[in-house]
C-alpha cells in the first residue's frame, strides 16, 4: 500500500508542498532584501545635505559666501554648485571634494590642497590659488580669469577648454597636465615649468614667458 503523506495542521498541504511553499517564501522575501539593498546602494543618503531651511555646516565650516575657514577640513565632501564667493579657505583640505559648477569668485584659497578634487563647469574668477596643490584635479570647462597661481602645482590634471586668460602663473610647474584647448590669453608664466603636457589646440597669446622652462614658443 501507498503511505499517505502527512498534513500540516496550518495550512492543510502535504509536507513536501508545504515545505516548497516555505521556501518560496523565504526565496521571495530574500529577493525583496537584495533588491532594497541594490537600490539603496543605487541611490545612496547623501549626510552632507542639512535638512531644509538649514545651512550646510561641514566639520565645523559654513557653506555659504565670505565664509571663514581657513585650514578647514573638506575633504571629500559635496560642494556641487555651491557659492564661496569671497570664501577664505586658505590652507583647507579639499582632497576629492566635488566642487562642480561652485562659485569660488574672489575667493582665497592659497596653500589649499585640491587633490583629485572636482572643478569641472566651477568659477573661480579673481580667485587666490597661490601655492595651491592640484594633482589629478579635474578642472574641465572651469573659467578661472584673472585668478593667482602662482607658485602652484598641477601635476597629472585635467584642464581641457579651461579659460585661464590673464590669469598669474609666475613659478607655477605644470607637469603631466592635459591642456587641450585651454585658453591661456595674456597671462603672466614668468618662470614656470612645463613638461610632459599634452598643449593641443592650447593658446598662450601676448602671454609673458620671461625665464619659463618649457614654455610652448611662438606666443610672446
Amino acid at each position: 500500500m501507498q503511505r499517505a503523506a502527512a498534513v500540516t495542521p496550518r495550512t492543510g498541504l502535504s509536507w513536501p508542498h508545504a515545505r516548497l511553499r516555505t521556501w518560496g517564501l523565504s526565496l521571495g522575501l530574500g529577493l525583496m532584501v537584495m533588491a532594497g539593498m541594490a537600490q539603496a546602494d543605487a541611490n545612496p543618503t547623501d549626510l552632507t545635505e542639512p535638512p531644509p531651511g538649514e545651512p550646510l555646516v561641514i566639520n565645523g565650516c559654513p557653506i555659504w559666501p565670505y565664509t571663514r575657514c581657513p585650514g578647514a577640513d573638506l575633504r571629500h565632501a559635496n560642494l556641487v554648485g555651491k557659492n564661496l564667493t569671497g570664501a577664505d579657505l586658505r590652507g583647507a583640505k579639499l582632497t576629492r571634494a566635488d566642487l562642480r559648477g561652485a562659485n569660488l569668485a574672489v575667493a582665497n584659497l592659497e596653500g589649499a590642497d585640491l587633490t583629485g578634487a572636482r572643478l569641472n563647469k566651477a568659477t573661480a574668477a579673481n580667485t587666490n590659488f597661490r601655492k595651491a596643490r592640484f594633482v589629478g584635479t579635474d578642472l574641465e570647462a572651469a573659467r578661472m580669469m584673472r585668478s593667482d597661481f602662482s607658485g602652484a602645482e598641477f601635476i597629472g590634471c585635467n584642464l581641457e577648454i579651461t579659460r585661464l586668460d590673464h590669469a598669474w602663473f609666475v613659478g607655477t610647474r605644470f607637469v603631466g597636465n592635459d591642456l587641450q584647448e585651454s585658453k591661456f590669453n595674456q597671462v603672466n608664466l614668468q618662470d614656470a615649468y612645463f613638461e610632459a603636457n599634452v598643449i593641443r589646440y592650447a593658446i598662450f597669446p601676448s602671454s609673458n614667458m620671461a625665464g619659463c622652462t618649457g614654455c610652448p614658443g611662438g606666443w610672446e
